[in-house]
């Protein structure tokens, strides 16, 4: 069921000059980017002399990174979920999180059959035809993902995910996109 890993994959200096890079950035207003609600966008241009950039390339394996961006949550902002058809891999670090209520990274998972089946005891039913045929294959599992600062969510094209509504404080992310 799990398409998705948290994973440190920045060191403690790259993560400083992730950190310190973004401290000194002109951020973007943004009420809806595709995907993306009522934060701060701030689009990376050049990134070859990064060191944090380098180590997340070298980490996905692949040749061409076709995104690089900070996303900053800030109450009332939110990501609906999807998935990144544009990517063939995506890592998301959390670079910052201050006094966050909400704003955690969510995904969506299938509803698999358990091993052994379904027990014949047990009920079954919200209308016949589920009884007969249960809604395996469906995504209807919504999980929430707590992050440390530090963290990389790292998923491919076919993981449904998103970010919950922000309520307090602010959280701000690194997002690359691999291909």
């Amino acid at each position: 069921m799990k398409n998705y890993s948290k994973e440190i994959i920045l060191s403690p200096e790259d993560l400083k000059e992730a950190i310190d890079y973004c401290s000194d950035v002109q951020w973007e207003d943004v009420y809806q980017d595709y995907n993306l609600f009522d934060l701060q966008r701030h689009d990376v241009k050049e990134y070859d002399g990064l060191g944090f950039a380098k180590r997340l390339q070298e980490y996905s394996g692949k040749p061409d990174c076709v995104g690089f961006y900070y996303l900053k949550y800030i109450p009332g902002a939110f990501t609906r979920v999807h998935q990144d058809h544009e990517s063939s891999m995506t890592i998301v670090t959390l670079i910052d999180s201050k006094d966050l209520l909400g704003g955690d990274a969510i995904v969506r998972h299938e509803y698999e059959a358990r091993e052994g089946g379904r027990p014949a005891t047990m009920k079954c039913c919200r209308n016949k035809n589920e009884n007969e045929k249960p809604p395996y294959g469906q995504e209807m599992i919504l999980d929430v993902l707590p992050m440390e600062v530090g963290e990389s969510l790292v998923y491919g094209n076919d993981l449904s995910h998103g970010v919950s509504l922000v309520h307090e404080g602010q959280r701000t992310v690194l997002v690359t996109w691999f291909r």
